[in-house]
């Protein structure tokens, strides 16, 4: 995928984003700031732990990596760029796009970023799309779609991977959708706040469910047709997948709080976690903590040479960077 193109995907699915970030972070958000002393670093302007840097002087949204590039867009819709061996972003000339299509909830670029499909649902629609990555050359792939509430996600040239909208009040399921022959497949089902993330190759995923109480969330890997559970409990909000398919980081919250409904009153911000970053390989499970006490960490992605780890500290909004070789 070509730079060009990313920022074009970037720019729309901050479209996406932009107005809900927005909205909880000033009317949401704790008031409460972060507590300092009891994290491995300090928020930005203060020391800064070895090895862990800020970088964003505000909250931020959408980081990613491009290789060793890094982007993201502050709350405001202005998107940063770092590039490798810089100290500082600067902002880059590429606007914000806005959401392209009326009553969109989700969108999905294909793996080649050249194609992009989208969920339509209102009143009077609820269909799936496909078009050129411009909006052009739009073609209806499923109308009156039997699934509501649901996220896309793109991760093989012809298949589409829908999860139900994550609630730990709701089973969930993921299906995945032949844009070819318009079969739709269904995967896992009956998953209490079911949320997924596809490796870079489109055949793995790791997924975390809760239990019927909505608790103690489980995360498993799926690889080779086969599920394991990974014996941690977190989030794949809070993992990334490494670029050989095969390791994956996660913040592992150091306990979860009682008499919560997960990830309901997580993505509510009703909830904070103290975690540690781990390193997981997704085939063998073996693990090892490679930083203690970051906070709540969320938005976790690996640069292109995994030289670097990314997330954003869920209680302020601030993106940090972990270095993770020496």
């Amino acid at each position: 995928m070509s730079k060009k193109t990313f920022y074009i995907i970037l720019s729309i699915l901050a479209g996406l984003v932009i107005v809900g970030g927005l909205i909880w972070y000033f009317f949401f958000k704790p008031s409460t700031p972060a507590p300092t002393d009891s994290a491995g670093f300090t928020l930005p302007g203060q020391e800064i732990t070895a090895g862990l840097e800020p970088i964003s002087e505000g909250p931020a949204v959408s980081a990613h990596f491009v290789g060793d590039i890094l982007l993201f867009y502050d709350f405001s819709g202005q998107l940063w760029q770092l590039n490798s061996g810089e100290l500082k972003p600067s902002l880059s000339a590429q606007q914000t796009a806005e959401n392209p299509k009326p009553g969109t909830k989700s969108i999905a670029f294909s793996p080649d970023g050249k194609k992009i499909a989208y969920y339509i649902s209102d009143l009077k629609n609820n269909s799936l799309f496909i078009s050129d990555a411009d909006g052009k050359n739009q073609k209806t792939l499923f109308q009156n779609f039997p699934l509501r509430d649901i996220i896309l996600s793109w991760p093989k040239t012809n298949q589409i991977a829908i999860t139900s909208k994550p609630s730990g009040l709701v089973a969930g399921g993921l299906w995945t959708f032949d844009i070819i022959t318009l079969k739709l497949t269904k995967i896992l089902d009956n998953l209490p706040g079911l949320e997924v993330i596809f490796s870079s190759s489109g055949d793995n995923f790791i997924y975390s469910f809760v239990d019927p109480n909505g608790q103690n969330p489980i995360l498993m890997a799926f690889k080779k047709g086969v599920s394991k559970n990974q014996n941690i409990s977190t989030m794949v909000d809070k993992c990334a997948w490494a670029g050989d398919s095969i390791n994956i980081y996660c913040a592992v919250p150091k306990s979860w709080p009682d008499s919560v409904v997960l990830p309901d009153d997580y993505y509510k911000s009703a909830i904070s976690t103290i975690d540690d970053i781990w390193k997981i390989n997704a085939e063998t499970g073996a693990k090892n903590v490679i930083f203690e006490n970051v906070g709540d960490a969320s938005n976790l992605a690996a640069s292109g040479g995994e030289d670097n780890l990314i997330f954003i500290l869920k209680n302020s909004g601030f993106l940090y960077k972990l270095k993770l070789t020496p």
